[in-house]
């Protein structure tokens, strides 16, 4: 009898000590199942990414765009898409609805840091899940052709819905090992410590915004006033090293590279048999070179030239500093301007070829 009691006492003390030395993970487990610190444990719309705080700023916008597609789609019954990096943020929805049909019902697939196999992914998605998909808008800056795919790093997983790369579980233990860093558990319990690092970081490039959830869009309303009436405070003291900047290195000759062309034949190849009407913009950068001309050919020839308007090299916008809020995004009404610029080109090449 006092064998056997020594034996449960010591196996107690056993689990005891184990739960003891493990009560750290499972607190910091606890801490992530509560807070939802990069919002991807619970369905969300898009909202109260950083409750709170005035600037709001997605910790995975590919899992925010997908998570707000599914919760507004059934009552929207979205047919119109944008795909592209935070490049498209500026590429808003009511230019192009000018456009469309009354009946297109637009939703933006942005994301920062997008890639061609994101792009690539989603497109595959809405063509096996959607009710229709009529519509694409894709802004492809030369980047996305050799930009990596980020599967592993934080906050760029793609949603394991869309993307067959990653499972669940490989999803969720990115973010709770991510979380187990002392800056994201500190951010995490205070978010405005998280938004001061972002915009330290540059990482909120357009500053405070205003959010239509329901099509992911967002706003930057504040900025658009200040650069439109004041523009010598915004150029010349807060984006004073814009002037300075140097220009960007000519491109290499090729850089659609043989993984990047295998994707690109993938989006084109998905988006013919889906019968989509679809464009690709091609947008200038500020002091940059444009696609090469062998870039430009492969794009044309993979996507199909009437479907490509490649504005790369576009002087006049390639070296107007006040075209842009940074180096790379270009403002709203010269987005839009952009957007109608494509459709009268694409009135222009059909007149040609009907006079042929």
């Amino acid at each position: 009898m006092g064998r056997h009691h020594n034996e449960n006492n010591g196996f107690g003390k056993f689990v005891r000590r184990t739960l003891l030395a493990l009560s750290p993970l499972l607190a910091f487990v606890l801490l992530y199942l509560a807070l939802d610190p990069f919002r991807v444990l619970r369905p969300y719309n898009g909202m109260d990414v950083l409750p709170g705080d005035s600037v709001e700023h997605n910790p995975n916008e590919r899992f925010i765009a997908f998570e707000g597609y599914k919760y507004y789609n059934p009552t929207q019954q979205f047919d119109s898409f944008i795909f592209g990096s935070s490049i498209s943020t500026t590429f808003l929805s009511t230019a192009w609805k000018r456009h469309l049909p009354d009946t297109a019902r637009i939703y933006h697939f942005t994301a920062g840091s997008q890639t061609l196999s994101g792009i690539r992914d989603e497109v595959a998605y809405l063509l096996g899940h959607a009710t229709n998909f009529n519509h694409a808008l894709i802004i492809m800056e030369e980047e996305l052709f050799h930009r990596a795919t980020r599967y592993h790093e934080i906050p760029y997983v793609p949603h394991p819905a869309v993307s067959p790369a990653i499972t669940r579980f490989h999803f969720h233990q990115l973010y709770l090992n991510a979380y187990r860093k002392p800056d994201f558990l500190l951010y995490s319990l205070m978010p405005s410590r998280m938004v001061d690092k972002l915009l330290a970081d540059d990482e909120i490039a357009l500053g405070p915004r205003h959010r239509n959830d329901t099509i992911n869009e967002d706003y930057a309303l504040e900025l658009d006033s200040t650069v439109l009436n004041n523009p010598h405070q915004y150029y010349d003291v807060e984006r004073a090293w814009l002037v300075n900047m140097k220009p960007r290195p000519e491109p290499k000759p090729l850089s659609i590279d043989t993984d990047a062309e295998q994707t690109l034949r993938q989006i084109a190849s998905l988006l013919q048999q889906g019968h989509v009407d679809y464009r690709v913009i091609v947008p200038p950068r500020y002091k940059s070179e444009p696609l090469s001309p062998a870039d430009h050919s492969l794009l044309c020839e993979i996507m199909g030239s009437s479907h490509v308007f490649d504005y790369s090299g576009d002087l006049q916008l390639i070296g107007d500093l006040h075209a842009y809020y940074d180096g790379a995004h270009m403002l709203t009404y010269r987005c839009s301007e952009l957007i109608d610029r494509s459709y009268q080109d694409q009135e222009t090449r059909a007149a040609l070829f009907l006079e042929k």
